[in-house]
């Protein structure tokens, strides 16, 4: 019985299945479906991969699925604190609406990140990642330590990773001795080259110096991580792509996060750092070429969410990527904790100017909080099983954002084919498994994956 979807690319057929296996075969090949001998090749090569089910393959294929959908039975794991909404900075496309150094009211009290605390360890997820974000975290630094210490006292032998996204331009010597003996994750935005990033944000010069001494720090505490960075893209970067991505080696960065802007917080105001979606394809293709051709040099430079595709095609486990997981990461991967105590459905969720995606209050247990009406109602928009995904031969490899489809659309359940979302992934997944096909590219991409990022 086959068991695929397909695609015609030139003068082959891309067949995928739901356990995210694919091949692709000939037109003549193609041509034999309807009457394939079991004892032929092709019947052979299809069915290991699952694309043809019979006897012999029928429970792998099962496995195969309950391997890609693992994640539906982990509970949440990534649990992110909005410690303030206070930051030191005016982004032009602030996603989180921050506020004010001088309006404290928009702190995170103690009394909720306690609460907080309580809520992440009633998750059955044995590996959690606790992420602090803000506005700028290290803004409300106390609160941050009392969450570290509550969770290091609740963790009964759960692995636990602490995450930070900053600016790191309140950064001082005490904040990185504690972030350091705590294995923190310290993530910052570097939009490029000093004029770029200082007409996005501003900061270069600091954010730069302590990158540096970051890695230092992690160097001589035998730490095997770097300071990650995020790029968010403006159209003023569309033109920059190389000088981004040399900028990103400069600083000694193995990976590089080439992500198109979201229409959410205060960015939707501002309609002058738009672009459309075929002006950033043309973009990330163009830099995605230029990272190749470092790869080819001998030089290891990765495009994160390229890695990503290649791991969901390449993985038998999901790679744990939200915005590409059916159902997405809402509620069932992450969990928001804002500072005034409410929780939300995701870090997206909470940027939109209304209540949505507003799941509770942190005084309700996790089970409360991820099982009611609300969550349930986001889960289930969440899941790529309308007509037009059923029939997209990327089904298997990606997901729906009710949150951008809301954003877009005014509905959590989208217009998918009209989406920019739907467009966006459409041409990346297109793209790369077009380079699949070139042997040079395909180990480059294989080197990638073989790397522990």
């Amino acid at each position: 019985m086959k068991n695929f979807r397909f695609k015609k690319k030139g003068n082959e057929y891309l067949l995928t299945n739901d356990s995210g296996n694919w091949e692709f075969i000939t037109k003549e090949e193609y041509s034999q479906l309807n009457n394939l001998s079991e004892t032929s090749e092709l019947y052979g090569r299809l069915e290991k991969k699952g694309l043809i089910i019979t006897e012999k393959n029928k429970e792998q294929i099962v496995e195969d699925l309950r391997e890609k959908k693992g994640f539906l039975f982990q509970g949440p794991g990534l649990h992110i604190l909005i410690l303030t909404l206070r930051c030191n900075e005016h982004c032009v496309y602030c996603h989180a609406s921050s506020k004010d150094l001088k309006e404290k009211q928009y702190d995170m009290t103690k009394e909720i990140a306690e609460d907080v605390v309580k809520r992440i360890f009633e998750s059955n997820n044995q590996k959690l990642c606790i992420e602090f974000q803000g506005g700028e975290p290290l803004v409300n630094f106390e609160v941050l330590k009392l969450v570290v210490e509550k969770a290091k006292e609740l963790s009964k032998g759960k692995e636990v990773l602490f995450r930070i996204v900053t600016n790191l331009e309140l950064m001082n010597k005490d904040k990185l001795n504690f972030l350091i003996e705590n294995n923190f994750d310290i993530c910052t935005s570097l939009d490029g080259p000093k004029e770029l990033h200082n007409k996005n944000r501003g900061g270069y010069e600091k954010v730069i110096e302590w990158i540096t001494k970051i890695n230092e720090e992690y160097k001589k505490n035998n730490q095997k991580r770097n300071v990650n960075a995020c790029l968010t893209l403006t159209k003023q970067s569309l033109d920059k792509g190389k000088e981004i991505i040399d900028e990103y080696i400069k600083q000694g960065m193995k990976e590089i996060p080439l992500r198109s802007l979201k229409k959410l917080g205060d960015a939707r105001k501002n309609v002058e750092i738009y672009y459309s979606v075929e002006e950033f394809i043309q973009f990330w293709k163009k830099s995605l070429d230029y990272i190749i051709k470092l790869n080819l040099t001998g030089k290891l430079i990765i495009e994160r969410k390229a890695l990503i595709i290649l791991q969901k095609l390449f993985e038998t486990k999901d790679p744990g990527y939200a915005d590409l997981r059916s159902p997405c990461g809402a509620v069932l991967g992450q969990v928001l904790y804002n500072y005034d105590g409410q929780v939300y459905t995701c870090d997206e969720g909470r940027m939109l100017d209304e209540d949505l995606f507003k799941i509770g209050n942190v005084k309700q247990s996790l089970t409360e909080l991820t099982t009611n009406d609300e969550a349930l109602a986001v889960i289930s928009a969440s899941i790529n099983d309308s007509y037009i995904c059923e029939s997209c031969v990327y089904k298997p490899f990606c997901g729906v954002c009710p949150v951008l489809n809301y954003a877009e659309f005014g509905s959590t359940i989208g217009r998918i084919a009209e989406s920019d979302w739907c467009k966006l992934h459409k041409a990346q997944f297109d793209y790369i498994f077009e380079k699949l096909k070139e042997s040079q590219i395909k180990q480059v991409f294989m080197n990638w994956l073989k790397r522990k990022i």
